[in-house]
């Protein structure tokens, strides 16, 4: 809905460029911007699966089982014990790890839908995680991180070596996508089939004899709420690794003009270079 009351501006007679798209290319278009969107998160089946499997797990915890405490010891380990005073029970621990989990998937299914350009038919505004364009906060969507990543890329190879190798330097702003998101979720999915079904199968009850195979089952779960964070920051460190590189070599191209210009540019060179580069540039 248009959000001015004001009539438009008479444009006639006015040359308004067009930008000479044939009909395939607008139909791509236009079918980036419609309600289904062009893209898919090829992760979303394997994270919706593992989804499914932690509300299986859920629905078959009925009782509280035996009051522990819970310590996490400087290792990382967890200590469960018997305490009919303690700060938790055996299902209720067993219960929050498996929601936090859920939580780090549906972190994860945010930061995947953005890179892979899902985000772009989501709704954004007060609600949303993204903003217009598919954004995230302060990282970008699609366009944004396939422009960032494709200059990223040209500048890495236009300062190696001439002697040495191409070298992709454009995917690592992508790696959840190409293959380490789908080891996790899927590393996820075992867990979820293999240790959480057997304990639950194994401890029914949730007694002091599930103790000791509650607490490695704690730590595992715990690991692999980690691995989801540790995963979604190393992609957006691998953006802002690259964006810091972008900004130091265009800066570096500025310098480059401004030797051009003997009576403006080079004399600000004068006053704020050092003796390398004033060396290097002749000044």
């Amino acid at each position: 809905m248009a959000i001015y009351s004001r009539p438009k501006l008479d444009v006639t007679g006015c040359d308004i460029p067009n930008l000479g798209f044939n009909e395939a290319e607008k139909a791509i278009l236009e079918l980036l911007g419609s309600e289904d969107g062009a893209f898919v998160n090829p992760i979303e089946d394997a994270m919706g699966n593992v989804q499914g499997a932690i509300g299986d797990a859920l629905s078959q915890i009925t009782s509280p089982g035996l009051t522990i405490s819970v310590v996490t010891n400087e290792d990382g380990t967890i200590t469960l014990t018997e305490d009919i005073q303690g700060n938790d029970n055996v299902f209720g621990f067993l219960s929050g790890n498996l929601n936090s989990l859920n939580d780090n998937v549906d972190e994860f299914r945010i930061h995947s839908d953005r890179l892979s350009g899902v985000s772009l038919k989501k709704s954004f505004g007060a609600d949303s995680p993204y903003g217009p364009g598919g954004i995230q906060g302060e990282y970008p969507g699609l366009g944004g991180l396939h422009a960032i990543a494709s200059q990223f890329n040209t500048l890495k190879e236009t300062f190696k070596d001439p002697g040495q190798a191409a070298e992709d330097h454009y995917s690592p702003i992508f790696n959840s996508l190409f293959g380490p998101g789908n080891d996790l979720v899927r590393s996820s999915q075992s867990l979820m089939d293999g240790d959480v079904a057997n304990f639950l199968t194994n401890f029914p009850t949730g007694g002091n004899d599930s103790l000791g195979a509650l607490a490695e089952l704690g730590s595992a779960l715990r690991d692999t709420q980690s691995s989801f964070t540790s995963l979604i920051n190393d992609d957006n460190l691998q953006l802002e690794f690259a964006l810091d590189f972008i900004a130091k070599k265009t800066t570096g191209f500025s310098v480059l003009s401004m030797l051009d210009q003997p009576c403006f540019g080079s004399k600000l060179l004068e006053k704020i270079g050092n003796p390398d580069l004033k060396g290097l540039a002749g000044l």
